[in-house]
């Protein structure tokens, strides 16, 4: 007797899953293949502006950014200028100039940094006018 309800409990679970199953599928598939063109396709622009930030938060992060970047390096050169005049009193001339080189290389990193932001600035200010 037990065995008997067991089976048909086990059969009616099934049945469900099966109908179930069908059904999303259905579902899914009108969704998939509908034909119908009511709906406006969305541009590219459009689709890509839901997933990012608007230009003005976009531009604020940025200059943010530039700020940081600018900061950060100014903290890094002052630094080796200490540095190199410390060394310049003892004589350490291959420190000296590794240090001047280093120095050099920060600030061009710190110009291309910023020299970057300003264009992707530019650039979100263009988009924004031809939207």
């Amino acid at each position: 007797m037990f065995n008997n309800i067991f089976k048909i409990y086990i059969i009616i679970i099934s049945i469900l899953i099966v109908i179930i199953s069908i059904y999303s599928s259905t579902i899914l598939s009108i969704d998939y293949f509908d034909t119908d063109k009511t709906k406006p396709q969305e541009s590219n622009s459009q689709m890509r502006r839901f997933h990012e930030p608007s230009s003005e938060i976009r531009q604020g992060e940025l200059e943010l950014e530039k700020e940081f970047i600018s900061d950060e390096i100014t903290k890094e050169i002052s630094k080796i200028d200490s540095m190199i005049e410390n060394l310049e009193s003892k004589n350490y001339d291959s420190v000296l100039e590794e240090l001047k080189i280093q120095k050099t290389q920060l600030e061009s990193n710190l110009n291309l940094d910023l020299k970057r932001i300003d264009l992707e600035i530019l650039r979100n200010r263009i988009e924004s006018r031809t939207d």
